[in-house]
């Protein structure tokens, strides 16, 4: 297994993670770091109007092996 670091980022505030996680293969990485984005956006999206989240994750030699990116606009209709 290898150690993977899960940095957050909203709005372009970047978020360390310093603990990381043992995690067995890159589809395992992919979940973790989808159920992340998908967490972050659950907390912060609700009352906002425009959002730029993301999870960048490094392996232990500190290489950038996945990033995502959630996009959040509300467009009113009309107006």
């Amino acid at each position: 297994m290898a150690q993977y670091y899960f940095h957050t980022r909203d709005n372009g505030e970047i978020t360390e993670d310093d603990i990381g996680l043992d995690l067995p293969d890159f589809p395992a990485v992919k979940a973790v770091a989808a159920t992340s984005l998908a967490e972050l956006a659950l907390d912060v999206l609700p009352g906002s109007e425009e959002r730029c989240l993301g999870v960048d994750v490094h392996d232990d030699r500190d290489r950038m092996v996945l990033t995502t990116e959630l996009l959040f606009k509300v467009v009113v209709a009309g107006a």
